[in-house]
C-alpha cells in the first residue's frame, strides 16, 4: 500500500464519501490522526438515516476543520417512513450553513424490493423531492444510483437544474457516463480502480475536472485492502491507481481531485 511517504507534500488529500457515524468508527479521534498522518485532509460524511443525520452534525462541530456533514435519505433503507422523509427535508433545511450536501440520496437497486414498480416510483419521488430542494439550497447532491438507475437519476437530476451532483460509486453503461459528464456533474472513484477492470476503465474514461474519490467506508474492498478496515489512507492508494492509469503525475492527480472537492462541496480549508 501507499503510505504518506510516497506522496507528494502537498495536503488536500479528500476522501469525498466516508460513513463516519458507523459503529466501525468508534475512536473518531485515532481515525482522523491516521489520516492526517496519510495525507488526507478532510472527509464528506453522509448521513443517511434519523441517528446517522444527528451524528454526522455532532461529528462535524466537533471536528470542524476536517469533517464535511451531508444530510440525505439513503434509497436502500426501506424502513425509512414518509415522517423519516419529512423529517430530513425539514433538517437539512434548517441546518443548511452546517453542511456541504444533500445526501446520499437517489434511487434502489440491491435486493427484490429495490426492482418493484412501487417501490421504484416511491424512489423517484422521493429523489425529486430532494433534488428541487438541492437545487433550492444551492447544495451538492450525493448521488448513490447503480447501474441503470443513473440514467434515471440523471433525468431527475437534471429536470430540477441542480448545478452540481456527484454520482458516487459509479456503476453504469458507458453512454449513461457520458450523459452524466455532459450534464457537467462529478463521477466518483473508489478503492476498487486499484483492481477492478471496471474501475480502471472509468479513470480512463472521466475527465480528471469531473473526477472525485471516495472510500464509502466502512464498505470493505479486496485486492491490497483485504481484510483490513476501511479508512480514509486507502484515497492515497487511489490516488496512485489513478495516477498510473492515466499516466499523469500523482501531483496532478491530487491538486485536480482537491480543487474538485472543493468547489463541489464549497471547502474551503
Amino acid at each position: 500500500m501507499v503510505t504518506h511517504a510516497d506522496m507528494p507534500d502537498m495536503p488536500d488529500m479528500i476522501d469525498s464519501h466516508l460513513h463516519l457515524d458507523a459503529d466501525q468508527y468508534a475512536d473518531v479521534a485515532g481515525l482522523i490522526k491516521r489520516a492526517r498522518d496519510a495525507g488526507v485532509t478532510a472527509v464528506v460524511a453522509p448521513g443517511i438515516t434519523p441517528a446517522s443525520r444527528r451524528r454526522v452534525l455532532e461529528l462535524a462541530r466537533a471536528y470542524p476543520d476536517f469533517v464535511h456533514a451531508a444530510i440525505g435519505f439513503h434509497p436502500e433503507r426501506f424502513e425509512l417512513t414518509g415522517d423519516d422523509l419529512a423529517a430530513t427535508l425539514s433538517m437539512a433545511t434548517t441546518h443548511r450553513e452546517e453542511i456541504c450536501a444533500i445526501g446520499e440520496v437517489g434511487l434502489p437497486w440491491y435486493g427484490a424490493p429495490a426492482h418493484r414498480e412501487d417501490v421504484i416510483d416511491r424512489g423517484r419521488k422521493i429523489l425529486q423531492r430532494f433534488a428541487h430542494l438541492a437545487a433550492e439550497l444551492d447544495l451538492a447532491l450525493i448521488l448513490h444510483c447503480p447501474h441503470q438507475r443513473a440514467g434515471e437519476a440523471l433525468k431527475i437530476v437534471t429536470a430540477a437544474q441542480v448545478r452540481r451532483a456527484v454520482f458516487h460509486w459509479h456503476k453504469s453503461d458507458k453512454a449513461t457516463t457520458r450523459a452524466i459528464l455532459k450534464a457537467g456533474y462529478f463521477i466518483s472513484l473508489t478503492p476498487e480502480v486499484t483492481y477492478r477492470e471496471r474501475d480502471q476503465d472509468l479513470a480512463r474514461m472521466v475527465p480528471l475536472q469531473q473526477m472525485m474519490v471516495e472510500t464509502d467506508g466502512p464498505w470493505p474492498y479486496g485486492g491490497a485492502f483485504e481484510g483490513q478496515p476501511t479508512e480514509p489512507n486507502f484515497i492515497a492508494d487511489v490516488i496512485s491507481a489513478i495516477a498510473r492509469i492515466r499516466g499523469n503525475s500523482i501531483e496532478a492527480i491530487v491538486q485536480a481531485l482537491a480543487a474538485n472537492a472543493k468547489t463541489l462541496f464549497g471547502i474551503t480549508a
